[in-house]
């Protein structure tokens, strides 16, 4: 028996005594109890985890469904830019484990280095990317999109911070949504490129 069982054991036969006090411990000993067999362990503070999201063919139980994506768990050395290094970790695609495990993406090691630079303000995260037209040709169809958009939204928008996302390919929003065939309008803000140039 552990100490902390011990402990709250041996408070309860004390307050058996008092009518008032009997539940209250009883309610605290079970409690003690499911935590010492739960064995949970400390968070690390040294740590960062995060989620991400990728599509999964195996997981989906509607096959036309593209934007359905499904989490990922990546644990990295604590950093305060953690919106940054998930884009990073997102753009490198998932890993051999989870490819195995049926996860797949757009994203893979030739992708690493689409991410210029991401900037969260009031609400807003804004993505700037270099140029991944070349890259992913891919994304360019319905479904397509739907599986790029879909991926990067969900892993930026688990931030308490970031409620909405806007995309910038070398500064330009137009050049992004053109891109993915959706016109400038007042979902996208009309491509203002002002807030991918905060400085100018």
């Amino acid at each position: 028996m552990t100490a902390a069982r011990s402990m709250a054991r041996r408070s309860w036969y004390r307050g058996c005594g008092d009518r008032a006090a009997g539940p209250m411990w009883a309610a605290a000993l079970s409690l003690l109890m499911t935590f010492a067999a739960a064995g949970a362990a400390p968070v690390d503070a040294n740590l960062t985890s995060f989620t991400l999201y990728f599509n999964n063919d195996g997981l989906n139980t509607d096959a036309r469904d593209c934007a359905a994506v499904f989490p990922v768990t990546r644990t990295v050395p604590r950093t305060a830019a953690v919106a940054t290094t998930a884009l990073r970790g997102l753009f490198a695609g998932p890993t051999p484990d989870e490819r195995q495990a049926g996860y797949y993406s757009f994203f893979s090691s030739a992708t690493a280095g689409l991410l210029k630079r991401v900037r969260i303000a009031s609400g807003t995260a804004y993505v700037d990317l270099n140029d991944p037209r070349d890259l992913l040709s891919g994304a360019t169809s319905s479904c397509g999109a739907a599986q790029l958009r879909t991926q990067l939204d969900r892993t930026l928008r688990q931030f308490p911070s970031v409620e909405r996302v806007r995309y910038a390919i070398d500064g330009d929003p137009r050049a992004f949504y053109e891109w993915l065939n959706e016109p400038c309008a007042a979902a996208n803000d009309h491509c203002d490129p002002r807030p991918f140039h905060p400085h100018r």
